[in-house]
């Protein structure tokens, strides 16, 4: 199953070019993401990941600078909480 889950996004790398890829919210593509997960620690955290993601990565969200340390966090609509560093650059 490990196997198949990365042929699969090996596959949408492959098929669908980056300019027509829906762009993500998070720094670290969610594709990236899930594979890296996946090859590292197995289907079972992979299938997590992705399931996570494609609840979390979605239009609805707001970043909030907190004026005392500056930094930015994205608050999504789940309520789930991104630190600046998780944070896509084209959003900052």
């Amino acid at each position: 199953m490990k196997s198949l889950l990365l042929t699969a996004i090996r596959l949408y790398w492959l098929i669908i070019p980056p300019e027509r890829r829906r762009k993500c919210i998070f720094r670290h593509s969610c594709s990236k993401y899930v594979f890296d997960v996946t090859k590292h620690e197995g289907f079972r955290a992979g299938r997590k990941a992705l399931l996570s993601r494609m609840r979390t990565c979605n239009g609805h969200f707001d970043i909030i600078t907190d004026y005392k340390s500056g930094e930015r966090m994205m608050y999504l609509k789940d309520g789930v909480v991104v630190d600046e560093a998780e944070i896509a650059e084209r959003l900052l």
